[in-house]
């Protein structure tokens, strides 16, 4: 190609691995930024709710994005449909363990390496100068770590809003304990355990309760065959977070052992497919990514069932319009056993 000739609307794509974007048209378009009003919207409450940790994250990190133009958008969307209907899709389940047992042994090998540095332990899979999905549209941050930002003003106001009043925090498909070591900061009394069926998940959660003598202990855990010899403690809250979307519509073995456990709250923050708004464009697609994937599906569906029979009460369920590029992975849903 010519120095001097234009870039093609094909090579404006981010190419899949990429975490560079492009930016094109920027002076014509306003940046804008995520503050206590808008995480509040996104999160589904009033900005009173917002704890004073959370707000002192909001303040203090990066949150500038700005909106796409109407060429950017296009060539976004045109690379979500090359890749549903062209592109290769990776589908989730069981076959893709060793997947996991090999991304968390990076983590792993990377935490020992730096000296156990917890930005270590967050997964490869945040990118950065990569468009991401908010409030129904794409939008291209402006900062790095975006997303990651997002997750822990996120995360900061879920677990104290739902974790204070609980002993025990059990979360399930932890992968390199990210989350886990946020906890162990923010309560240090209570016993923490991460499951996961990766065994280098459990060797970093042993580094982990080492270097932050603290009370977190690995143990294998596997969704499609739960160790039913294995109990909950009794004032305890049971956490996923972007864990369940590995079973696809065979949660049902899961959500007995749940349901039989009887723990005090359970925590859901997973891509919900009955959350998605199919007059919406953008919406549309991420449902067609999430079918493609064969992400978890129904789940919902279920939990509302099981709540017309009396056996379980749902607190909250929330649609967070806010995710990567393909869909909205931070929606929740908070219930426990009737």
């Amino acid at each position: 190609m010519n120095a001097h000739e234009p870039m093609s609307p094909i090579e404006l794509l981010p190419q899949r691995g990429r975490n560079e974007w492009p930016v094109s048209n920027h002076s014509q378009v306003n940046d804008d930024h995520l503050g206590r009003e808008e995480f509040a919207r996104l999160f589904g409450v009033r900005v009173e709710d917002l704890d004073e940790y959370s707000i002192e994250l909001i303040e203090s990190l990066d949150f500038r994005y700005r909106k796409l133009s109407d060429i950017e958008r296009d060539q976004v969307i045109l690379q979500i449909m090359k890749e549903l209907y062209c592109g290769e899709i990776i589908v989730s389940g069981e076959d893709r363990k060793p997947d996991w047992e090999k991304g968390w042994r990076e983590n792993l090998l990377a935490f020992v390496e730096s000296g156990y540095d917890l930005a270590s332990l967050v997964p490869r899979y945040f990118k950065n100068q990569v468009p991401v999905r908010l409030n129904g549209d794409y939008v291209l941050p402006l900062g790095t770590d975006f997303v990651l930002n997002c997750t822990k003003v996120f995360r900061s106001w879920l677990f104290q809003k739902y974790c204070n009043n609980v002993d025990s925090l059990y979360e399930f498909g932890c992968g390199p304990g990210s989350h886990l070591a946020f906890l162990a900061g923010l309560y240090p009394d209570k016993k923490l355990y991460g499951l996961d069926w990766a065994e280098s998940s459990q060797k970093i959660l042993e580094h982990l309760a080492n270097h932050l003598s603290c009370s977190i202990k690995g143990i294998h855990f596997d969704f499609f065959q739960p160790h039913h010899d294995f109990h909950l403690d009794n004032s305890s809250a049971l956490l996923t977070f972007g864990a369940l979307e590995q079973v696809g519509e065979r949660f049902e073995v899961f959500l007995q052992y749940i349901l039989r456990e009887r723990p005090t709250i359970c925590i859901n923050v997973e891509c919900i497919n009955e959350f998605y708004q199919q007059d919406n464009l953008s919406d549309f697609l991420a449902l067609q990514y999430h079918r493609r994937r064969g992400y978890l599906f129904n789940y919902f569906t279920r939990l509302r069932h099981l709540e017309s029979e009396g056996r379980l009460k749902i607190l909250k369920a929330h649609h967070q319009p806010f995710g990567n590029i393909y869909n909205d992975t931070h929606s929740y849903i908070i219930w426990k056993p009737a």
